[in-house]
């Protein structure tokens, strides 16, 4: 009996995010090309209210995982799955940066330095495995638990395992959800995956990427799927153990983070607020626990996105993100135009379904806190190409910031040009 995950993943092509895509593909960019995966496309079209309301609430538990799961144990009603990707992939062009501040004080660079980032370069991008268990424990009640790790599949030695999700919880029809441990945020499943597309380089998804996004020391709550509504509110806990009692506040603390997502038929709206709290070690305790890193204490984040499947092939989606507060900060030395945070983003984009492939693509506007700065326009485009079910092509050209009185040469000298091969198990 397939989980959550497995429905969204049946599911994430068709809006283009985490809440829709085709058959057996496992990336929001991903399609099916073989007979066996059409006939599946057109049963999930037939089932698609259904199994997108069932997506959202296995995004909740799984995240992004891979399609070609291996069960390797199915017995007494418990399953216990292994799963994975390796994604690699070669970069080149773009642009090269400025060192931050850290790195500076890490003397990792020097201030006026140039860091280049625009050369070729081949890199792992997202490699993974994992294990999840799920045990039935009646006809409306499951347990489940989870546990994924990454790992630079360009390096031979030196190899770190880091952690991406480790979580238990309890499932069930009538009642609900409720998951602890280290997660995708309920902010970045309802809003943020929606615009998480390309296979590397995308615009701004505030409050990070689902790679980088879990939150540890988290409990969180969804309700039931009402007629297409759920909610779900998640709280990460901050102690102030293991510091010098009395240093500082050795209180515990809490940042909620909640979200409501709605799906009618072809339909899919999300909404979603973060509170940033931050806790850091410059601040009162131990830990660092804030949600996005480099914005201040209760600089909190609002998004909200829709999609819609005008076709079986055609998908668009829109979003607007922004924080509430933009309190004053700065990154560095006591310059105010090295302050590139983001204030809001608008986005609007789209995904095409070819039949051996999809063809993406995003825009974004982006406006920052220094009102020195520009607003700027990002954007990307990108490809993929199906081999078989496990394992897909992709090609993706970013631009930064594209302005239209640029030259041809110069607008050509700063897109990032991406090309890679994934194949999932």
């Amino acid at each position: 009996m397939p989980g959550p995950g497995h429905f969204l993943r049946r599911n994430r092509a068709k809006h283009g995010g985490t809440h829709a895509q085709q058959a057996t593909c496992t990336h929001h960019s991903d399609s099916c090309s073989n007979d066996r995966n059409s006939k599946l496309v057109k049963g999930t079209i037939e089932m698609k209210k259904t199994l997108l309301a069932t997506a959202i609430a296995g995004a909740m538990v799984y995240g992004a995982t891979a399609a070609q799961a291996a069960t390797v144990y199915d017995q007494d009603g418990t399953q216990v799955d292994v799963y994975g990707r390796i994604n690699m992939m070669l970069n080149t062009g773009g642009t090269d940066r400025e060192p931050t501040a850290k790195e500076i004080a890490d003397n990792d660079y020097a201030a006026g330095d140039v860091v280049k980032q625009s050369g070729t370069e081949i890199n792992n991008n997202g490699s993974r495995f994992g294990f999840r268990a799920r045990n039935q424990v009646s006809s409306d009640l499951s347990v489940f638990a989870n546990a994924e790790f990454r790992f630079d599949a360009d390096t031979r030695a030196n190899q770190t395992l880091q952690t991406r999700s480790t979580f238990v919880g309890l499932d069930s029809d009538s009642m609900g959800r409720v998951t602890v441990g280290n997660f995708l945020s309920v902010y970045y499943t309802a809003v943020g995956s929606v615009f998480d597309v390309p296979q590397y380089q995308t615009g701004p998804i505030l409050g990070g990427y689902g790679a980088v996004n879990s939150q540890a020391d988290s409990i969180a709550y969804s309700t039931p799927n009402l007629e297409g509504f759920q909610a779900h509110v998640q709280a990460q806990h901050a102690s102030g153990n293991d510091a010098a009692a009395g240093a500082r506040d050795n209180s515990s603390a809490l940042s909620w983070i909640g979200a409501v997502n709605y799906t009618w038929q072809d339909l899919y709206l999300g909404l979603a607020y973060a509170q940033n709290r931050n806790l850091g070690e410059d601040n009162d305790r131990g830990a660092d626990y804030q949600f996005n890193a480099g914005r201040n204490d209760q600089e909190d984040l609002w998004g909200a996105t829709a999609s819609y499947q005008f076709t079986p092939e055609f998908a668009a989606r829109v979003k607007y993100e922004t924080w509430t507060d933009n309190a004053d900060y700065i990154q560095g030395d006591n310059d105010p135009s090295v302050d590139s945070r983001i204030d809001n983003v608008w986005g609007l984009g789209a995904t095409f379904n070819y039949g051996m492939g999809n063809i993406y693509g995003d825009y974004f506007r982006v406006r920052y806190v220094n009102d020195d700065l520009s607003s700027s326009n990002q954007w990307v485009l990108g490809a993929t190409y199906r081999f078989s079910t496990p394992m897909f092509a992709y090609f993706e050209v970013y631009d930064a910031d594209f302005s239209s009185d640029q030259t041809f040469e110069d607008f050509n000298d700063d897109l990032l040009y991406t090309v890679g091969l994934r194949y999932d198990f």
